[in-house]
């Protein structure tokens, strides 16, 4: 009895090992982040972010859960940037990429929220949740390495008013844990 049992649970854990590898289309990334703020109620329209780490998890039918974190792990670069404030956030998404996510170039479209910390600029200030809007894409340059960018608009609502209105616009590279087929370019055909 104990070797039948063994047996169906190996079975069944094999069985859905394969299923998991079979659909398994992760996707980690790191990026920086530029921010531009809706006024200059917080001192500063601008900030600028690095790194932003990203994991995102295909699903099905175009559909990919993505996490994130930004991070203000740079500080102020004499002459070249300066933050009035340390901007840090957790971002989830749900992305919709038209179905074209065995393409070489994948555009994509999402909604999502974020946890973004206090800023430090403004009294009595409050970590802030937001409802976010964004479009990319990604550019696979290699079976595992590809160009990622991103639009974020990121809504505040009212009653947080630690946190204004932003957009926030990342680059970065991807990395497919798995070997993408990449599709061959007009320019490489024979």
């Amino acid at each position: 009895m104990k070797k039948t049992l063994l047996t169906a649970i190996l079975l069944c854990s094999s069985i859905l090992a394969k299923s998991q590898n079979h659909d398994n289309k992760w996707v980690a990334g790191i990026s920086g982040s530029y921010v531009i703020f809706q006024d200059n109620s917080l001192g500063s329209r601008y900030n600028t972010q690095a790194p932003k780490i990203n994991i995102t998890r295909y699903l099905f039918y175009g559909f990919s859960l993505e996490g994130a974190a930004t991070l203000s792990g740079i500080g102020d670069i004499d002459g070249l940037l300066s933050n009035n404030f340390s901007y840090n956030s957790l971002d989830g998404y749900l992305r919709y990429d038209f179905n074209l996510s065995d393409n070489n170039l994948v555009p994509f479209i999402a909604i999502g929220a974020s946890f973004i910390g206090a800023p430090s600029s403004r009294q009595d200030s409050n970590p802030t949740s937001t409802f976010n809007t964004a479009i990319g894409g990604t550019l696979w340059v290699t079976h595992h390495w590809g160009i990622n960018a991103q639009m974020i608009y990121k809504i505040s609502p009212q009653e947080f008013r630690s946190m204004v209105n932003h957009t926030q616009l990342t680059g970065g590279l991807v990395y497919s844990f798995r070997p993408r087929i990449l599709v061959r370019r007009l320019w490489n055909r024979r």
